[in-house]
């Protein structure tokens, strides 16, 4: 604004939300799974430092302690850390990197969604979960508090905070009703970013800009430059 530019917007990304839906969700892959007449917690993403899956995995083996048989875990993902999640969570289904096709089936099979990177700009893993009407667990950092709404499409946690992504684990487990309706406010907040929807507000704001009239000026505080020959 400084210089002269008082006008500023900030597009975020869109979701594929005809790809990404809950109508995949399908009992056989529950099934295949372990989650038949149990809640499935999943994760999905780069199993890599930076992503913070230490706290990954510190949660959920604190809260697969805490919940028995009520609940089961899968990982979806590859990285330089994988093998090491791998066997620190024996108990979990870890499916490796999986195409977009699976990918979609398997938010959709979800009941919960916890993903604790904190340097995430958008975080579209969390975006594509909500899509599919699943709730989120994120960390309360970067781009995640702009698509995740506290106790209403899921819960944000302090990054790095083991005892409380477990404990919002936990809850949201043992509360099924709960599930349910964050899961319908999840798949509407994701409509809203639907990507044709995301693409029709840039389009709207270039054809603002292309028939508006100039009257653009250089700020007198702007260094000049000189052109000689």
């Amino acid at each position: 604004m400084e210089l002269g530019l008082p006008h500023a917007t900030v597009w975020g990304r869109g979701v594929d939300t005809a790809w990404f839906r809950p109508e995949r969700r399908a009992a056989a892959l529950r099934a295949e799974l372990g989650a038949t007449d149990r809640a499935l917690v999943l994760h999905v993403g780069r199993l890599a430092v930076e992503k913070d899956v230490a706290t990954l995995v510190a949660a959920f083996q604190a809260a697969a302690r805490a919940l028995g048989e009520r609940a089961v875990f899968c990982v979806a993902g590859d990285g330089p850390k994988a093998a090491e999640v791998r066997a620190a969570l024996p108990f979990a289904t870890h499916l490796g990197f999986i195409d977009r096709s699976r990918l979609a089936d398997l938010y959709a099979a979800a009941d919960l969604f916890v993903f604790p990177s904190p340097t995430e700009t958008c975080g579209l893993v969390a975006l594509e979960a909500l899509a599919s009407g699943v709730p989120v667990i994120g960390a309360r950092a970067g781009g995640i508090p702009e698509n995740l709404c506290e106790g209403i499409t899921g819960r944000l946690v302090a990054p790095g905070d083991v005892a409380g992504f477990t404990a919002a684990i936990e809850a949201l487990v043992e509360d099924a009703e709960q599930r349910r309706v964050m899961g319908q406010a999840a798949r509407a907040f994701a409509v809203a970013r639907d990507w044709a929807r995301e693409l029709d507000q840039l389009e709207a704001a270039y054809a603002r800009l292309q028939w508006a009239p100039s009257a653009a000026t250089v700020p007198s505080s702007w260094p000049t430059t000189t052109s000689v020959g």
